[in-house]
């Protein structure tokens, strides 16, 4: 009959040679890792509940199922809450499944889940399959001991589902629960029953954001100031040091997380620093950094890509701020580790990358923006989203992609590349040597391209400087193209000619607008690719490059 005394299970010390390597393993290894052990309960119900979690989507739920019975009931509820959730509504199909994957269970594991689980959430859970439609009314006082009297449950309670195959599967759930636990059961239908959807699913909601806030996920308005703006320059680590073990203290259990470390790795300063593993208040600060990372950016937390994309992020940013204060000093840069709010660490390697967005997007809205050649537009296009990505064209001119800021050498590149763009405004700003207008002002008509919003800079300054070679003032107007076998023939008419050309061009504009030598070598390597390669009887407008032409 009844029995629901807790079963208390003592769990394994951190230190345990063997909870050590589960955690240091991951996936199905680890599943094994556990399967394996000769105390498997004690095992799992030492785990962190996000590192159950976690492995229980990577595996796949119905995959998982023997690790779900291996759990303690504060552990799978800790999985409900973090998979059932769409904002602060419980999602039905979602408490199914968890419903079903703890039916399954052998029924002695099962009615041990169903006795110290969260009964509120339970009551949540119910509500979502079912309407009682009528219940304990229907009695009489001959019914007071109902399984002596042969009653089933479904003569105590009659119910409405949501379908069919609801129904087959809370039958079966109803009918363990009425066997075993009859008090509970009367207490939940009743609750079920009785329960306001809005006040309850309030309660329950209010209840998980505790249980989830003790694992640093927070409201998404509260987390989003982790991304708040600092002054880099003004960052004082001293003003930033942590009590020691004061995370381990706040923590919901002994043993640190082991997931981060074994599903990402981390790179260049950072490798070094965590070389030698983390200690648990590391691990438990570092965990709680990740959640309220994935608080802010909205992640699913039960989405393995979407958590391993955010550690990476976490990553990337603590590598920044530690290689902005330590520079390549791997033992200066472990003791900011250590010493110093990780929170902090984070928030400053986020600002450096965030003040390089602030200027690209100065510069995208500048007489610049609409005008930039493909591999700076490429670049401020990566800086303006909200996470500023590094555009990969910079270390390799073969690829055209994007990817988060990884090293503080990539920020010194940008910065390096933004001080180039921003040397342009001497050219072609309100009083530079080529002042431009809006490109739906440039009259183009009868040229090649015919429209304002196809040209670029290079485009710009490369026809000027044809003028000027012609022997006209260095001005933007549209090249004649009855001139550009003479400008072909000067440009190829000895292996010295581009030589000298750059060479004289870049003295010439650097004494009008210092900085702006890249800027030259760059255009004129579009002369050489896009117009000095060509054959004279190739000198059309669809082959060649680094002109505006006049074709009528």
């Amino acid at each position: 009959m009844e029995d629901q005394t807790p079963q208390s299970l003592a769990t394994l010390p951190s230190s345990d040679p063997y909870l050590q390597q589960v955690q240091a393993s991951s996936g199905r290894q680890k599943y094994q890792l556990i399967l394996n052990a000769e105390n498997s309960p004690a095992l799992v119900q030492s785990l962190p509940a996000q590192e159950v979690f976690l492995l229980v989507k990577e595996l796949g739920a119905l995959d998982a199922v023997e690790l779900i019975g291996l759990a303690s009931p504060e552990q799978v509820t800790l999985c409900v809450d973090m998979d059932c959730w769409d904002g602060d509504q419980l999602d039905a199909e979602n408490a199914l499944v968890w419903l079903h994957l703890l039916l399954i269970q052998d029924e002695e594991e099962f009615l041990r889940l169903i006795d110290d689980f969260d009964f509120e959430l339970l009551v949540m859970m119910v509500k979502k399959q079912l309407t009682v439609v009528s219940g304990l009314e229907s009695l009489t006082d001959d019914d007071e001991d109902l399984l002596a009297n042969r009653k089933r449950f479904d003569q105590v309670y009659e119910c409405d589902y949501r379908n069919s195959d609801v129904a087959k599967l809370m039958e079966a759930f109803q009918d363990v629960l009425f066997r075993e636990r009859q008090e509970l059961y009367l207490r939940l239908m009743e609750a079920v029953r009785h329960e306001m959807d809005s006040a309850l699913q309030e309660d329950v909601f209010q209840l998980r954001c505790g249980r989830l806030g003790d694992l640093g996920f927070v409201e998404r308005f509260e987390s989003r100031s982790l991304y708040q703006v600092i002054d880099p320059q003004r960052f004082d680590p001293q003003q930033h040091v942590k009590p020691q073990g004061i995370y381990t203290a706040q923590s919901t259990g002994g043993v640190a997380p082991g997931f981060l470390v074994t599903t990402v790795q981390p790179h260049d300063l950072l490798a070094d620093v965590m070389a030698g593993g983390l200690n648990e208040d590391l691990a438990h600060e570092l965990t709680f950094l990740l959640n309220r990372a994935m608080s802010a950016d909205g992640v699913n937390y039960g989405e393995p890509n979407d958590v391993r994309e955010t550690i990476e992020d976490v990553y990337h940013y603590l590598n920044l701020a530690l290689g902005y204060l330590a520079g390549s000093d791997a033992g200066k840069a472990t003791e900011l580790f250590h010493s110093v709010y990780l929170q902090h660490l984070f928030q400053l390697g986020y600002s450096l990358t965030a003040s390089l967005r602030q200027r690209a997007r100065t510069i995208s809205q500048s007489v610049l923006g609409p005008y930039l050649d493909g591999p700076d537009a490429a670049v401020i296009t990566a800086l303006c989203q909200e996470k500023p990505r590094f555009f990969n064209g910079l270390m390799d001119e073969t690829r055209a992609d994007q990817r988060p800021f990884a090293t503080m050498a990539e920020v010194t590149l940008v910065d390096e590349e933004l001080q180039c763009i921003d040397m342009l405004q001497a050219v072609f700003g309100e009083q530079g040597l080529l002042p431009l207008g809006a490109p739906e002002d440039i009259d183009l008509d009868g040229c090649v391209p015919d429209l304002g919003s196809e040209l670029t800079l290079s485009e710009i300054f490369l026809t000027a400087l044809a003028q000027r070679i012609m022997g006209r003032d260095f001005a933007f107007r549209p090249f004649p193209i009855q001139e550009l076998s003479q400008l072909h023939a000067t440009l190829t008419r000895s292996d010295e000619a581009m030589t000298a050309l750059r060479d004289e061009t870049s003295r010439w504009l650097e004494s009008q607008a210092p900085g702006t030598t890249p800027f030259v070598h760059y255009c004129l390597a579009i002369w050489e690719s896009e117009l000095c390669e060509l054959e004279a009887d190739d000198l059309v407008p669809e082959y060649v490059g680094g002109l505006v032409l006049r074709v009528e």
